[in-house]
């Protein structure tokens, strides 16, 4: 099961199937801290010094328990892949040597673009037609793949992976950034922009360039 559950989804998934009374209070806080780092991260309100992060990483180490920690920090490694910044995953390499989930792995080789190392049955369904996409290099097939994906927060995800390691595309990036705003995600919705802004000015489209230019600094203040 834990194969197939979308890992931003997995503290969610745990606790519906089992009552509070049988929920450790380590698991129950380590749930609302990562979800309220998720929102806090995903709206900008999320400091560099990821507070919210800090409290679930000590309440998963209080309960030894290394899978749930590495799932957390797949999921912090995700949250920035869907808004275009750069991560180091030597936190979790440490995790998987000394407990070792294959299904773990070849999500985090999905979030850093290497592709052909993935086993397409080891991830969340939601993202193996994302990976026949990226093994192709064919936008045309990403796109109709990305916008397929029902959950907004996956879908920004693949926007990421596919941005950081392939051409930017105007329509992937519209899709990210129309994903982004109808959920009121300023931090992605904003490198999206910059992205797009560069994009224009890259493919010299000035006028576009500079309208994108021109929300943004509104958007900023």
């Amino acid at each position: 099961m834990r194969n197939s559950v979308p890992f931003l989804l997995f503290f969610l998934f745990f606790i519906a199937c089992a009552s509070p009374s049988q929920i450790p209070a380590w698991k129950n806080n380590a749930t609302a801290y990562l979800e309220d780092y998720k929102i806090g991260f995903l709206t900008g309100k999320e400091g560099p010094n990821e507070p919210h992060f800090a409290k679930a990483r000590r309440e998963l180490s209080s309960g030894n328990d290394l899978h749930l920690l590495s799932v957390a920090y797949l999921t912090k490694y995700a949250l920035h892949a869907a808004s275009l910044e750069n991560f180091e995953t030597s936190e979790f390499a440490r995790l998987y040597r000394l407990e070792p989930t294959p299904a773990h792995m070849a999500y985090c080789h999905l979030l850093k673009g290497n592709f052909s190392a993935v086993e397409p049955t080891l991830l969340p369904p939601q993202y193996q037609g994302f990976l026949r996409a990226a093994l192709s290099g064919d936008v045309k097939i990403a796109l109709r793949e990305i916008s397929s994906i029902h959950d907004p927060l996956s879908r920004l995800i693949a926007c990421g992976i596919w941005t950081r390691y392939f051409p930017s595309d105007e329509n992937l990036l519209q899709m990210a950034i129309q994903t982004a705003s109808a959920q009121g995600w300023r931090r992605p919705l904003l490198a999206y922009l910059e992205k797009l802004q560069i994009h224009y000015t890259t493919h010299g489209n000035q006028a576009q360039a500079q309208a994108v230019g021109l929300r943004l600094e509104i958007l900023k203040k």
